[in-house]
């Protein structure tokens, strides 16, 4: 196995202090608004087509950027993920997510200064640049980084059903087994595109932004997001 593969495996491994462990992504909200168990597969994928790949399609070009030392073409993307994300309530999230990755990454790889460089430029720190930043960092490649972005979405709402929904853990690894020809078809469209981000669709699950809102102001809650 490729040092590359194993970065990504630590990546997208759960126990990585990314900060992804207090989210759940939309599913608390949905869940009190009435989505049972039955209906988190439709969720998960859902969110892979209309959030999770538009948001890798970021964090592909971020690595690229990252890899060629292109400071400016990094803090455009910063500028790209806000536009492409209308919620104020869902750009914090994504700044604090991406902020805490770049904290953990830079300990678990000292001697990547692109890093810290991004971590002192930017002002924003949104998640998808981060993890591109981090994935050229650690050496992955496009489609490495890709399959991360968004694998890890899916697996942090599969991880927070079982905290929400008191079901059997086998259940939602059979969930993210049945999505991985989805996640790997999914990567491989998002590493092979040569368009730039701004000319790739952007995130489109209205639902999901609206519903951000309301879950910011819920008195109870278990979850950040």
């Amino acid at each position: 196995m490729s040092t590359a593969a194993v970065a990504s495996l630590l990546l997208a491994d759960s126990r990585f202090p990314a900060g992804s462990y207090a989210h759940s992504l939309g599913l608390e909200q949905a869940v009190a608004e009435g989505l049972d168990v039955d209906g988190v597969p439709a969720f998960l994928g859902a969110r892979l087509r209309l959030i999770a790949t538009a948001d890798a399609t970021i964090s592909v070009a971020a690595r690229r950027a990252a890899r060629d030392g292109s400071e400016d073409e990094l803090a455009a993307l910063d500028d790209e993920h806000a536009a492409r994300c209308p919620s104020p309530v869902l750009r914090d999230i994504s700044r604090r997510l991406g902020s805490q990755l770049l904290r953990s990454a830079a300990t678990a790889w000292p001697a990547a200064p692109s890093i810290d460089r991004y971590r002192a430029a930017s002002t924003s720190t949104p998640r998808p640049v981060a993890l591109g930043v981090v994935g050229a960092a650690a050496g992955c490649s496009d489609v490495d980084v890709a399959t991360v972005a968004i694998y890890d979405d899916a697996a942090t709402v599969a991880s927070a059903a079982l905290k929400l929904l008191g079901m059997d853990p086998a259940l939602t690894a059979r969930w993210l087994a049945d999505l991985v020809p989805e996640i790997a078809e999914a990567a491989r469209e998002v590493a092979a595109d040569p368009r730039p981000v701004a000319e790739q669709p952007p995130p489109a699950a209205i639902g999901v932004e609206l519903a951000a809102g309301r879950h910011a102001v819920a008195e109870e809650r278990l979850f950040v997001s």
